[in-house]
C-alpha cells in the first residue's frame, strides 16, 4: 500500500511535469524537485523517467476502460450510447488536460516509444469492449479494423485538437464529426 502511494505521489507530480515540458525535455530532476522526493526514494519505485510516463499512460488508459464500462453499465441496454458517452469524455478531457494528452497521445503513436506496447494493448481492449457491446445490442459482429480505424480517428481528430489548443468549440464539433463517423459505420 505504502509503495503504491509513493508511486502515486510520484505519477501524480510527473504528469504535470510531462504536461508543462514535454516528454523530451523532462529530466529525472524535474520530476524529482515536483515530487518532493530524494533521488534514492525515485529509484526505489522507478528505473527511469520512461517507466514514470508508462505508469502516467497505464493510470489515463485504466481511467478511459473504466469510463467505457461505467457507460456501458448506465447505457440502458444501449451499447452505442455508451460507446459515445465514453467518446465524449474522452474528448472533454482533453479541454481540461491537453499538455498532458499532447504527450501521451504523441508518445504513445511513436513506434520506438516505451509507451508503444501498452497502446496496442489499450487499442487491442478497447476494441474487444466495443466489439462485444456493438454484438451484444445488434447482434452482428463487425471486422475488428472497423474500430481499430475508428480508434484510428480519434487519435488523428485528437492530435489536431492539441495542436490547435482543444477549445471547447472545437471539440464539440470533433464530438459531432466522430459521432456522425461511429453511426455511419455501424450502419
Amino acid at each position: 500500500m505504502a509503495r503504491r502511494l509513493a508511486q502515486g505521489g510520484v505519477l501524480a507530480a510527473a504528469a504535470i511535469v510531462f504536461a508543462r515540458l514535454g516528454y523530451k525535455k523532462t529530466r529525472v530532476e524535474d520530476i524529482l524537485e515536483a515530487a518532493g522526493i530524494a533521488r534514492r526514494t525515485f529509484y526505489k519505485h522507478f528505473q527511469n523517467k520512461d517507466e514514470v510516463l508508462a505508469g502516467i499512460y497505464e493510470v489515463a488508459t485504466a481511467e478511459l476502460l473504466g469510463a467505457v464500462r461505467d457507460h456501458a453499465e448506465r447505457g440502458g441496454g444501449k451499447p452505442t450510447r455508451a460507446i459515445r458517452g465514453a467518446l465524449d469524455a474522452y474528448l472533454d478531457y482533453h479541454v481540461e488536460n491537453a499538455a498532458l494528452v499532447r504527450v501521451l497521445t504523441e508518445e504513445g503513436v511513436r513506434a520506438d516509444s516505451p509507451l508503444a506496447p501498452l497502446r496496442r494493448r489499450f487499442r487491442a481492449d478497447l476494441v474487444r469492449m466495443v466489439g462485444d457491446a456493438i454484438e451484444a445490442e445488434t447482434g452482428r459482429r463487425h471486422d475488428p479494423l472497423l474500430y481499430l480505424g475508428l480508434l484510428s480517428a480519434l487519435e488523428g481528430i485528437s492530435l489536431e485538437l492539441l495542436e490547435s489548443g482543444a477549445k471547447k468549440a472545437d471539440v464539440d464539433r470533433a464530438r459531432a464529426v466522430l459521432h456522425t463517423l461511429l453511426d455511419r459505420a455501424l450502419a
